[in-house]
C-alpha cells in the first residue's frame, strides 16, 4: 500500500474514530485507512462510564474477548439523589442487559486503537494534524512528524473539540456552557456504583474505576465555576463536603492527582457530514455527562458512519451519508426530551441560576 495515500483519514484515536475505523475494515475492506492519535494512551482521561447495551457493539466489532481482558470494574446499578435528598437505586437487574462497566479510558482507548492496527488499519500514535486542504479533489494533509500524505475522505474524531470541523467553518447549536471539574482519588472499597447527587450549582456525581480508582466530578455552568473558584482545590474540596451523599463515599479517599477541567457542554453540528468529510462522537455530537452515554454514543456513530462512509466511496452513493445527518440530529432531537425531563424532576433550588436556565430552556 502506498503510505503517501489512504482512502480515509480519522484524525483522533477515541472510541469514536477507533470504531469508525474497525467498522470501516469489516465493511469496506478494500478501503485503506489511517488512525491518526496525538496522544501515546498513557494519560488519564475522563469518561469512564459503559452502560449494559455497549456489550453489543463491542462484539459487533468483535472486540469484545479484548474488552474482557482489560479488567474492568462491572457495576450492577446507579443511584441518586436528584430531586429529592435521599439517594434512590436503579438497579440494572431490570434491563435486557442488566451489567455496566467501569473502565479505565486509556487502557480503553488502546485497546480499541491497537484492534484497528490489527485489523488493517495504519495506527500513528503522537501524531497531529497540522495542516489540510482540499486540492484536486482530494485532502492534502501534513502531520506534526513533518509527514504528508493525500485521502479522499476525512473524518473527525477529536472529541468535543470538533477541531475538523471548526476549522471548516461547521457551525454549532449550542444548548449550554456545562464543564466539569474531576479529580482521581485512591479507593479500596468495593463500591462500583455510579453516584449522581444534585446541589444548588450543578451536580456531583462519582465512579469506581479499575485498580483501586476512583473519579470524582463537579458539573456546572462555565460562568458559575468561575463565580465559585471550583478550579481552586480548597474550594472544589469545600463544596464536595457540602455534598453528603458523594462525600459520604469519597471521606476516606485519598487524592491521587490535581482537578481537570473538561468541556461538556450540549451541542450538535448543524450538518455532520458531506460527500468531503464527516463527524462522528463528540465531534458531531456531545451529550451532557448526565446521560452516561457518551462513549457508548461514539462507538455506535462510528459504526455508522462507517457505513456511509463505505458506501459513498466504493459505490458513490451518497444516500449513507444524508441517512447519517439526519441520524445525528435526530439522535440528539430525542436526547434534548429526555434531557428536559430528567432536569425538571429537580426543583429544590428554584431561584438558583443553574437550575433556572434549564427550566428556561426546556419551556422554550
Amino acid at each position: 500500500m502506498d503510505s503517501s495515500f489512504f482512502d480515509v483519514a480519522i484524525i483522533g484515536g477515541g472510541p469514536a474514530g477507533s470504531a469508525t475505523a474497525l467498522s470501516l475494515r469489516a465493511h469496506a475492506p478494500s478501503l485503506s485507512v489511517v488512525l491518526i492519535e496525538a496522544s501515546d494512551f498513557n494519560a488519564s482521561r475522563i469518561g469512564e462510564t459503559l452502560p449494559p447495551p455497549v456489550r453489543a457493539i463491542l462484539e459487533h466489532l468483535h472486540v469484545w474477548k479484548d474488552f474482557c481482558a482489560l479488567g474492568s470494574r462491572e457495576v450492577f446499578g446507579t443511584t441518586a439523589a436528584w430531586g429529592q435528598p435521599a439517594p434512590i437505586d436503579n438497579d440494572f437487574i431490570f434491563m435486557p442487559a442488566n451489567t455496566g462497566w467501569h473502565v479505565e479510558r486509556a487502557s480503553f482507548d488502546r485497546m480499541l486503537a491497537i484492534a484497528a492496527q490489527a485489523r488493517g488499519a495504519t495506527l500513528l500514535q503522537q501524531t497531529s494534524l497540522s495542516e489540510f486542504q482540499w486540492e484536486d479533489e482530494q485532502w492534502r494533509l501534513k502531520l506534526s512528524s513533518g509527514e504528508s500524505f493525500s485521502a479522499r475522505f476525512i473524518v473527525d474524531a477529536t472529541g468535543g473539540k470538533a477541531a475538523i470541523a471548526q476549522r471548516l467553518g461547521a457551525r454549532f447549536e449550542n444548548l449550554d456552557r456545562l464543564v466539569g471539574i474531576a479529580r482521581f482519588f485512591e479507593d479500596d472499597t468495593n463500591d462500583s456504583r455510579l453516584l449522581v447527587e444534585a446541589f444548588e450549582h450543578g451536580w456531583w456525581y462519582t465512579a469506581g474505576l479499575p485498580a483501586g480508582k476512583r473519579i470524582v466530578s463537579c458539573v456546572t455552568d462555565a460562568d458559575l465555576a468561575h463565580h465559585l473558584e471550583l478550579n481552586k482545590p480548597e474550594e472544589w474540596q469545600k463544596r464536595l463536603a457540602a455534598a453528603p451523599v458523594v462525600n459520604a463515599v469519597v471521606r476516606e479517599c485519598k487524592p491521587s492527582g490535581g482537578l481537570v477541567g473538561q468541556s461538556a457542554g450540549s451541542r450538535r453540528l448543524e450538518a455532520a457530514a458531506n460527500e468531503r468529510w464527516l463527524a462522528v462522537g463528540d465531534a458531531a455530537s456531545r451529550f451532557d455527562p448526565l446521560s452516561s452515554q457518551g462513549i457508548f454514543k461514539a462507538l455506535r456513530s462510528g459504526v455508522f458512519a462507517s457505513y456511509a462512509i463505505g458506501d459513498w466511496l466504493t459505490r458513490s452513493d451518497d444516500a449513507g451519508l444524508r441517512r447519517y445527518c439526519c441520524y445525528v440530529a435526530k439522535e440528539f432531537e430525542s436526547y434534548c426530551e429526555t434531557r428536559a425531563k430528567y432536569y425538571s424532576q429537580e426543583q429544590r433550588w428554584p431561584t438558583s441560576e443553574f437550575w433556572l436556565r434549564r427550566r428556561v430552556r426546556n419551556a422554550a
